[in-house]
Order: C-alpha cells, then structure tokens, then sequence
C-alpha cells in the first residue's frame, strides 16, 4: 500500500532538526550505505514528545489493517512500539523480543498468545541490514502470527524484507546508497562520517 499523502509532516521534520535529533551530512552505516541524514534513535525514544509523535506518524499508516499485535525485535524498537500500539483503535499489544547471551532473540513464552493466530505489524526504529527484521519475521512465523506489515522510522536496507514490504517514515526524504551509487561520493564528497550501527 503506497500513501497519497507524505510519509512524515514537515512539521515533525522541523521539530527534529530544532531538537538536533536529525542532522544532515554524508554518512556510512556498518553496512556499507551511505544516506544524507543521521537520526538520533536514543535521544528521541528518549523523549516522549518526540517518540509519540513518530509513533503517530507510523500508526496513521496502519490505522485500518486491524492489528492484533506490535512485534518488535529490539529494545529500541520497544518504546517506538508502545506509541504506535497506543494510538491504534482498538489499541494492539505490543510483543518484544529479548537478547540472548548466544546473540539470539527469544520472546517470551507467555507473549506467544499475542502472536499466534493474531495480526502482527512488525516494527524496529532503524533497519540497517534487515538481517534482525529478516530473522525476526520467520520467528512471527513459526509462532503462527500473520504478518501484515513491516514498519520503522528508517529503512537503509532492501524495501523488502522476509517477503515484506517495509514502510520506513524518512525513507523518502533520505534514502540510502550503495557507495557506487551515493550522489555524494560521486561528486567528490570525501566528508564521511561512519556510524557504528
């Protein structure tokens, strides 16, 4: 499903740049992508105003696929969660997953009721790689869950992942590159900035 209308108001874009939780330049992600911006996922789920207003942005965008369920496969993602299950009707469950020390996730096994047979929109702050929502997504699976939708503040990976297609807020405003195809390296920006992540 493609949105008529944009994916974030210039208005939360406004209110992110004068709070700095967005910033411009040349960036390269740990995946080797290159983008024009830099989100601060901390600082705004750190911040209730800021993340409610993302989690708003993202529940419009569910607003009538009925869903049962928010899973989440990140600690970051929890809190993004929780807003946008809040301003869902009738408000959805939210479903986390926990690191293991084998560097597995697992949800818990009493959270398994919200998931099997249940409608499930799939939600990280960041996607990155896609290799955590990749394997997140079968985990939904295999526990019986249907998949409606992926959602995140920002997708730098594929548009779609495990099958899904992935609604990310500032994919439009700030798309990611492979290196051979960022307009910036192409015109001679050495500035790069590496982001851990």
């Amino acid at each position: 499903m493609v949105s008529a209308a944009p994916r974030l108001s210039s208005t939360i874009l406004s209110y992110l740049k004068r709070d700095l939780l967005l910033r411009e330049g040349h960036f390269e992600f740990r995946s080797g992508r290159h983008t024009n911006a830099l989100l601060d996922r901390d600082l705004l789920l750190a911040d209730p105003e800021s993340a409610s207003r993302m989690g708003y942005a993202l529940a419009k965008e569910f607003f009538t696929n009925k869903v049962d369920t928010i899973a989440t496969p990140s600690i970051w993602g929890a809190g993004l969660a929780q807003w946008i299950a809040y301003f869902l009707e009738p408000r959805a469950k939210v479903v986390h997953a926990t690191p293991m020390k084998s560097g597995e996730r697992r949800i818990s096994e009493n959270l398994h009721v919200m998931i099997s047979g249940k409608r499930i929109v799939v939600v990280d702050n960041i996607i990155v790689s896609g290799e955590t929502i990749d394997q997140f997504t079968g985990m939904i699976e295999d526990l019986g869950g249907e998949i409606l939708r992926v959602g995140t503040l920002w997708d730098l990976a594929d548009r779609h992942i495990h099958g899904y297609e992935v609604f990310g807020l500032l994919d439009e405003l700030y798309p990611a590159w492979l290196p051979e195809e960022c307009p910036f390296c192409a015109r001679g920006d050495d500035d790069l900035e590496q982001i851990p992540y």
